[in-house]
């Protein structure tokens, strides 16, 4: 039985969800905030930065972040 629905390359949603994850590294990049990728991983840095770009994301998918835990 092959139903298999990840998202991974191939995936219909793929491109789009690239898309959109690039767009809000580069909007943050812009706008001078940090992405994960800029500091050190596991840090307590990277814990709060790692949660404002899950934000923008949300954000950037029409989501309310203020909603968010």
């Amino acid at each position: 039985m092959d139903n298999d629905d990840r998202l991974r390359p191939g995936h219909p949603l793929y491109e789009e969800a690239m898309a959109l994850e690039l767009t809000v590294r580069t909007l943050r990049h812009a706008q001078g905030k940090k992405n994960p990728e800029d500091v050190l991983y596991g840090s307590p840095a990277w814990d709060v930065v790692s949660e404002q770009f899950v934000r923008d994301l949300y954000r950037a998918m029409g989501g309310d972040p203020n909603a968010l835990p």
